[in-house]
């Protein structure tokens, strides 16, 4: 069976070549025209399509590091465990909530340990919030509580919810102030403006409350709500 040649291809051709042979005579060149060094062009725009598509691809996939700020990133965590993490931060917004709410990020906190008393109560006294929570801390700690928790008020008067973490642990680890529902109604304060996490550190804490303890803790953290706090809008931590 014998199998019949496709025309088009030549037909095409030639007809290209026509035209070529009319062009070149309208301008003046008599050389003959061999039809065979005319070539079909082949299309290639899909190629060009792929090219973008796989440019749009690589855009796709920025890594979502690139919309952080410098800032922010301090506060990043990943995983699982930013869910129990006060100082980590899943997104931007909940860094910014935390810039903005006095929060020190764990560089921050390694800084300030490696400040002297002096060093550290400059930045204090220069309106750092989570510096003078932490110069508080250090001054309770040492003994002088008056000044300690002088400190720390001021940060929370100045809107540092963070604050909050600084009484908890005042009344948790100094000497003659240790108290279980002062500090954990320091928590449950934070709880109310707005720090999710401030529930997840009481829990950590203080793991065995009873069901009298909740309830001391919860009238303790409303009276400290009227009168620390002044009944302010809870901001919600993104």
């Amino acid at each position: 069976m014998t199998t019949k040649k496709s025309t088009r291809e030549p037909n095409r051709k030639a007809r290209l070549a026509g035209v070529v042979a009319i062009v070149m005579l309208a301008a003046g060149c008599s050389k003959p025209i061999d039809d065979r060094a005319i070539e079909v062009p082949k299309q290639a725009a899909p190629a060009v399509k792929k090219e973008a598509n796989a440019t749009a691809s690589v855009q796709a996939k920025a890594s979502p590091e690139s919309e952080w700020l410098a800032a922010d990133l301090a506060y990043r965590c990943v995983g699982a465990a930013c869910a129990f993490e006060m100082l980590g931060a899943r997104n931007k917004e909940e860094a910014d909530w935390l810039r903005a709410n006095g929060y020190p990020s764990s560089e921050q906190l390694k800084h300030f340990k490696g400040l002297s008393d002096d060093q550290l109560r400059r930045e204090a006294d220069a309106g750092d919030l989570a510096a003078m929570v932490s110069f508080g801390q250090r001054m309770a700690a040492a003994g002088d509580t008056k000044t300690g928790t002088q400190y720390v008020h001021d940060a929370i008067r100045n809107g540092s919810i963070y604050g909050y973490y600084g009484m908890s642990s005042i009344f948790q680890n100094t000497p003659g102030l240790e108290d279980m529902i002062d500090s954990a109604a320091y928590l449950r304060v934070a709880y109310i403006l707005g720090d999710t996490k401030a529930s997840v550190e009481m829990h950590r804490r203080y793991p065995d409350l009873g069901r009298i303890d909740q309830v001391n803790i919860d009238e303790r953290a409303m009276s400290l709500y009227r009168t620390m706090a002044k009944s302010g809008q809870p901001n919600p931590r993104p």
